[in-house]
C-alpha cells in the first residue's frame, strides 16, 4: 500500500491536471481519519479545547464568500511560495530527499498548531504530500511545482473550506 502511494506520488510522467486529481485524495482520507480520530481522542480525554475555532481569531467574522477566497485561493498559493524556499534549503543541507519532505511537513503542522494546537496533528500528512509533490513537480519546473502543489492544497482547502463556511 505505501509503496502504491509512493510510486504514484512520485510520477510525473502524468499531466499535471490529473497528477492533482490522483494526489488530492492521498492527502485528504489520510488527513480526515487522522482529524477524526484526534478528534475523538480530545473528547474522551477532555481536551475539546484543542479544536476550539475562537483561536482563530476573527477568521470566522468575515463573509462566507471571503472565508472561501482566503481558504481557497490566497493560503494554497502563499504557502505554496513560502514552500518553495523552504524546501530549497531542507534539500541542501539534509542527505535525503524524504527528510526534506518530513521536515518541511514539520514546519508546516507547527505553524498551523500556533492557530489551533490541534490543527498541526491533523495536517502533518497533508504536508508531506503537499511537500512530495511540490519536489516530484520541480524537477519539471518551478511554475509547474508550484501549481500543482497549489491545486492540490486548493481542492484540500476547499472541501475544509466549505464545511467551515456552512458549518
Amino acid at each position: 500500500m505505501i509503496a502504491s502511494l509512493r510510486l504514484l506520488l512520485l510520477d510525473r510522467r502524468v499531466h499535471p491536471a490529473h497528477y492533482v486529481l490522483r494526489a488530492w485524495p492521498v492527502a485528504i482520507v489520510p488527513t480526515l481519519a487522522i482529524a477524526t480520530v484526534a478528534s475523538i481522542v480530545a473528547q474522551l480525554v477532555g481536551a475539546d479545547h484543542l479544536f476550539d475555532q475562537s483561536q482563530w481569531g476573527n477568521l470566522f467574522e468575515m463573509s462566507t464568500g471571503m472565508l472561501l477566497v482566503q481558504i481557497i485561493l490566497v493560503a494554497p498559493i502563499l504557502e505554496t511560495l513560502l514552500m518553495a524556499p523552504l524546501l530549497a534549503l531542507l534539500v541542501r543541507v539534509l542527505p535525503r530527499r524524504r527528510y526534506a519532505v518530513l521536515g518541511s511537513a514539520l514546519v508546516w503542522a507547527i505553524l498551523h498548531s500556533l492557530s489551533a494546537p490541534i490543527w498541526g496533528v491533523c495536517i502533518f500528512w497533508t504536508f508531506v504530500v503537499f511537500s512530495t509533490a511540490f519536489l516530484v513537480w520541480r524537477e519539471v519546473s518551478l511554475w509547474h511545482a508550484l501549481g500543482v502543489t497549489a491545486s492540490i492544497h486548493a481542492l484540500n482547502n476547499a472541501f475544509a473550506g466549505l464545511g467551515l463556511a456552512f458549518s
